[in-house]
């Protein structure tokens, strides 16, 4: 059996230990502040003297096995085990604030939590709610961060089951064991948990809601504490401070300056799309007027194939291939002219479709050779115009 050291002191972070066992993918030592992963908090990581330790997971007896990829050490021998000591605390912390979250969401609002999740960049917890709002939370928040204040004690006891259940615990007990591992926060929360935690309160430094999403029926809410936290609130004033400068406004008007803006845009952008209709009708004005009479319109453009869209109504009976800069082409004309197009024009890459007498697409080569073939298959000449 493993002595599992993480258990009598959580901020161990390294230790001697020999390798009792090797399995296909790590090793197993007699002794480890490696917490293996489970409920929701990853395992950790680290050295066994040369060795690097990628993660540390249970077997089907609760065993941990230290992942090692590649050689491995042999029964035996024996190193110093240290810890990822940054990756370790950010995970106990992460892990303290979701039982103080998810502690004060049933205690004060009656929110149960049905799964967890620590990662890199933030924790949520799933609830038992399927619709909480976002005053709830926030006053969650608030709640969270004033027992940070207070800094009450985080401690864990080993029970019978009997004595874990006189508890009336928010959650049940969901080991079969006859001895239970629970997490107490002091006067607030007691819950069965056989993770790693903080020793107090305050050492999480601080808990923001960061949003929520559904899942399964229920609400997911985001949080960050600690370090992270702190990063995130930041990171959020730089760029309130940013969008501020480049609005020229107050931070707390940045909001309706910026829909202001959209609205500007919004009336620019309709604008621009009229003048380029007008460019375009005068563009193909231009080209029909060279062109002779009863001939497809064949010509490239600078300007946005949409614009040419509704040059050419449904009822008009021209016949028009119109390339731009992009590669994007507009052909008006018959289903049959556009397939006698496509398939002369195979070689270009030529895709699109469409129906009635508007067909749109891409072509890929040279707009020179590619209106010279074109003009070749719908006028009967070679050389564009």
């Amino acid at each position: 059996m493993t002595e599992k050291l993480f258990y009598s002191d959580g901020y161990l972070r390294e230790c001697e230990a020999a390798v009792t066992g090797v399995t296909e993918s790590g090793i197993i030592l007699d002794r480890t502040v490696f917490y293996p992963e489970g409920g929701g908090q990853p395992g950790d990581r680290g050295t066994f003297g040369p060795y690097a330790i990628e993660d540390t997971v249970k077997a089907d007896d609760g065993t941990p096995i230290h992942i090692i990829r590649g050689k491995k050490p042999s029964i035996g021998e024996k190193h110093l085990l240290s810890l990822d000591w940054e990756h370790r605390y950010s995970y106990m912390t992460e892990h303290t604030a979701q039982h103080l979250v998810s502690a004060l969401l049933f205690s004060k609002h009656g929110i149960g939590t049905v799964a967890v999740h620590l990662g890199e960049r933030f924790l949520t917890i799933e609830t038992s709610s399927s619709a909480i709002d976002d005053d709830t939370l926030f006053s969650a928040e608030d709640e969270a961060n004033a027992a940070i204040r207070q800094n009450l004690a985080v401690y864990r006891r080993v029970m019978s089951h009997s004595e874990a259940e006189e508890l009336g615990m928010r959650r049940s007990i969901k080991v079969s064991s006859d001895s239970v591992m629970v997490v107490f926060i002091e006067g607030l929360d007691a819950v069965g948990c056989g993770g790693v935690h903080l020793a107090s309160l305050g050492e999480i430094g601080e808990v923001q809601y960061c949003g929520q999403e559904k899942i399964r029926g229920h609400v997911r809410t985001i949080w960050k504490c600690g370090a992270l936290s702190v990063a995130y609130r930041r990171q959020n004033r730089a760029v309130a401070e940013m969008l501020s400068s480049m609005l020229s406004s107050e931070p707390e008007n940045a909001a309706e300056a910026l829909r202001r803006l959209e609205d500007e845009t919004a009336d620019l952008r309709r604008k621009v799309k009229s003048l380029s209709g007008k460019l375009a009708y005068y563009e193909y004005s231009q080209h029909l007027l060279g062109t002779e009479r009863g001939k497809a319109v064949i010509f490239s453009t600078d300007e946005d194939i949409q614009a040419f869209e509704n040059v050419l109504g449904p009822d008009d009976p021209s016949e028009a291939f119109i390339i731009d800069g992009n590669g994007r082409f507009m052909f008006h004309g018959t289903g049959e002219r556009f397939a006698l197009l496509r398939s002369g024009l195979a070689a270009y890459s030529i895709h699109g479709g469409g129906r009635g007498m508007m067909y749109r697409g891409s072509v890929k080569g040279n707009p020179v050779d590619i209106l010279d073939n074109a003009g070749v298959l719908l006028n009967g000449w070679s050389g564009n115009v």
